[in-house]
């Protein structure tokens, strides 16, 4: 499917998406390319090895791209900082954010969302020699660390309060470094993520422990009142699921993190991020 042809489809049936998917930096390919914005330090959701991408997001985002009409080689891969987020999306700079883009009012306020394309939910990572903390629970006068801008931030502040000293650091990778120098206590993030790097910084160091303690739904993030290209990725992710492609390509990507799968709570089930799907940090696994 040619760039011509999938926008001339979207706008026919919803002019209002029309110009979101663009061919940025099309000087790097010979085709219509679509820029897709992604972190690139997690490891077994999205992380960039010189110039591979590899990670369940980066697969999603490739599954989409192709009911999209793109190829592989059509897509042009940018790593956003959570900060910049919004700005990218509705500055054009990219045309979608698959990532730990959890979905929330606060977010809906600046970006639509489709999705989501897999729910998860709070966990925390101590270092192995901890016995103190076994849960959120045990959290009470502890340095807990987190990302910047993240709704385990805004988790923490909001359940914790002033009985836990946050700290917060742009990216996670940066929160487990200060876990192995002692310098805080914990970090506070979805077990997906706390699974890949414990996986590959944690050197045998530390642990996760406890149960998540909220439910949090990671969704696809598009530029605002994109309604066309919210209903386009919303149908290529009901297919990757009902496909098995979903479970294939999730199972492979956790396989050497040490995080399990559990279908009900890591499946999505519904496709409605932009009308009523919310962050609920009052369900627990």
């Amino acid at each position: 499917m040619t760039c011509a042809a999938l926008l001339t489809g979207i706008m026919t049936l919803f002019c209002s998406a029309c110009g979101n998917i663009s061919a940025v930096n099309a000087a790097e390919s010979t085709g219509p390319t679509i820029t897709i914005g992604i972190e690139n330090d997690l490891p077994g959701l999205s992380l960039q090895q010189g110039n591979q991408y590899s990670g369940f997001a980066v697969d999603v985002a490739e599954y989409v791209a192709d009911q999209l009409g793109y190829a592989p080689k059509e897509i042009i891969w940018k790593n956003v900082p959570i900060a910049d987020r919004a700005t990218m999306l509705n500055d054009d700079a990219v045309d979608m954010i698959v990532g730990p883009y959890a979905i929330s009012n606060a977010h809906k306020q600046n970006v639509d969302f489709a999705g989501p394309y897999v729910s998860t939910g709070l966990k925390l990572l101590v270092n192995k020699t901890n016995t103190s903390i076994t849960g959120p629970q045990s959290l009470a006068g502890k340095t807990i660390c987190t990302s910047a801008g993240t709704v385990a931030a805004q988790e923490i502040t909001k359940n914790f309060g002033t009985t836990v000293h946050l700290i917060q650091y742009p990216t996670y990778a940066q929160c487990v470094t200060s876990l192995l120098s002692g310098t805080v206590d914990a970090v506070a993030a979805d077990g997906i993520i706390l699974a890949g790097l414990n996986s590959t910084k944690g050197d045998g160091y530390l642990k996760i422990v406890g149960q998540p303690f909220t439910k949090d739904y990671y969704g696809i993030a598009v530029k605002k009142n994109s309604p066309g290209l919210v209903y386009q990725i919303n149908q290529a992710l009901k297919k990757m699921v009902s496909t098995g492609t979903w479970k294939r390509d999730f199972n492979t990507a956790i396989a050497n993190t040490g995080y399990t799968m559990n279908t009900a709570w890591n499946l999505p089930t519904t496709f409605d991020a932009q009308i009523s799907q919310e962050t609920d940090s009052s369900t627990s696994q």
